[in-house]
Order: C-alpha cells, then structure tokens, then sequence
C-alpha cells in the first residue's frame, strides 16, 4: 500500500565533480546545499554577500560580481544604528568603519568575479518574490536593516519582469562563461510574516519566471528542492518549530538528492570517505594523551593520504593539521 508520492524528476545531464567549480547565490536552502558541498570537499563559494532571498537582489549581487567597479556608484552604503551597511548586501557583511566596510565589500566581489568566471555550475535559489523598494532611492534592497518600514514599498513582483531581468543576466554571465550552467531551485521555506497566502502567492510568482526561463535557456537545470519538501516529505514533522524552515532530516534528504541527480557516480562514491572524515574531526576525546586516541588520529590520517591519492587537487590541509595538532 503506497501512503505517499514519490516525486520522480530526470537528473542533471551535466554533473559535478569535485574537481568543478560552484558559485551558489540565494535563500537559506542555497546556503545548506552550498555548506554540504564545501563539507565535502567541492570548490564552492557559498553566497559571498550572505542570504539574498528575492530575484532582484540576487541578480543585482551576480551584476556585482560581474562588474565589481560598479558598486563604486551604487550609494548603497548608510550609517544606521551604529554601523555601515550595505543596501545590496545582508546583515552579517556590516561595520563600524565605513572604508574597512568598502574594502570587505571590494574584496567579496573580487574573490565572486574570480569564481564566477571559471565556475561549471551556478546554483541560484529564490526565496521569495516579494521585494522592499527605497522610496528614496527608487532601489530594491536585499536587507532593510532594521531601517523603519516607513521608508520602504513592499510590493509583488511580476513574473514579466523577472524574466526579462534574468535573460539580460544570464546573457551577460554567459559571455564571460560561456560554460557554465546554471542549477536554479526555488526554497521551501515558508515565510510566513507575509502570511500563508501571500507565501504561496509569492512561490507562485517564482514557478512562472523560472518556467519561462527554462523555456528560454533549456541547457539550464531545475532543481525540486521545494517539491521534494513540499510533495514528497510533506509532514511538519520535517520543519522546525517554527514550521517554516525544513529539518537538518529533510535537508540531508535533499541533499541525498542532489548527489543522486547532480553529482557525477565517480564522486558520488568518493563522498561517504570524505563524510567520514568530517564526522571525524567532530571527535572530542576525554583522554587525548591514550594510545587509543593516537591510533584514531593516525587511522584519519591514513585515510586522509590514502584519499589524496584517490582524487588528486584536493586540499586537506586543514584536516591533516587538525589531526596533526589534537
């Protein structure tokens, strides 16, 4: 007896290898893929500028990255509540000095144009398509800061308009990579401040863009993170308590996922090893000074040389030093 539907969906005919590089730009769930595979040894840049959750703020930081020079003449830099901020930018990339903030700035779109320029895959995730205008400025902003309400416009955005925005982009990111593919997915965290309404509004908003997009650049890929979440786990039991955002379980099953339809089988099957020595370095022992920990520590790095020479150009360093040092 079947209790539930399994979402069938035909993997990616482009697959990644650990050898590939990945810019991953978005919501929160891009952020958790994104994690995964630098845990696992992949070259990926994990949204340089922090969370980005609506289209057009994640379109204008890949523009950024594209063409670094240009933030020079944005004037999104304002001092609120003690610190510099960034219109274009999330929370977490804020100071207290202006010209130490212009130069973090500066440096995060160098070290993006670098990736985005040799990058296989670009992993993009929207969150939601509710934007906040500046009525100021005229500008949509990718965080408000804890700036007054007052100052802003929410509004809807039209799928017409993303589209054409993202067809303009993808032109663009094209002609310096022309390479590179892009795996799109829309997050299955609900937000729920607009209300469970205005939510699926929003998701609706997304699925028609990124349907017209496919349609116009179909050796891009789309990927069900929301689907699988949504359709297939489809129980609260896989969300936190707020019941917004989705279990570490049903992250890891997504993930499963994406190694299933995303990644090539030679690295897929080198992936456990890797996992095995990161659930390693968790290891905090009562009694470093035993014989037995010497032993575990000189197992993982045994393992460790035994990988390096498996999959040549990855950097253990880090692990090597760690059980080196503990």
């Amino acid at each position: 007896m079947q209790f539930k539907l399994t979402y069938q969906f035909e993997p990616n005919p482009s697959t990644l290898q650990l050898s590939d590089s990945v810019l991953a730009i978005g919501s929160c769930f891009a952020q958790n893929i994104g994690e995964l595979l630098v845990q696992h040894k992949f070259n990926a840049l994990i949204n340089p500028s922090g969370i980005l959750f609506n289209p057009m703020s994640i379109s204008q930081n890949l523009r950024n990255y594209l063409h670094p020079e240009d933030f020079e003449k944005s004037n999104s830099l304002f001092f609120h509540q003690e610190l510099w901020h960034s219109w274009q930018h999330h929370g977490k990339i804020s100071g207290s000095n202006e010209l130490e903030l212009k130069q973090e700035i500066d440096s995060i779109h160098a070290s993006a144009n670098e990736q985005l320029k040799k990058a296989k895959f670009l992993i993009i995730t929207w969150g939601s398509a509710f934007v906040y205008e500046h009525k100021e400025l005229k500008k949509v902003v990718a965080n408000c800061h804890k700036v007054p309400n007052t100052q802003f416009h929410k509004r809807l955005l039209e799928p017409k308009e993303i589209v054409e925005d993202y067809i303009k982009l993808i032109h663009q990111i094209e002609a310096i990579n022309p390479h590179i593919q892009v795996i799109w997915s829309i997050s299955p965290v609900k937000y729920l401040r607009d209300g469970l309404h205005q939510n699926n509004l929003s998701k609706s908003v997304l699925f028609l863009a990124l349907n017209q997009l496919l349609q116009e650049f179909p050796k891009h890929y789309y990927f069900p993170a929301f689907e699988l979440v949504q359709d297939e786990l489809r129980d609260y039991r896989f969300y936190e308590a707020d019941f917004a955002h989705p279990t570490q379980q049903a992250i890891q099953y997504v993930w499963e996922q994406f190694v299933i339809h995303c990644i090539h089988s030679g690295a897929a099957d080198i992936l456990p090893k890797i996992a095995e020595i990161a659930q390693a370095m968790q290891h905090r022992p009562l009694h470093p000074e035993t014989e037995a920990f010497q032993k575990f520590r000189l197992v993982q790095t045994e393992k460790i040389k035994k990988l390096q020479q498996e999959i040549p150009g990855i950097n253990w360093e880090k692990e090597l030093h760690f059980f080196a040092k503990t």
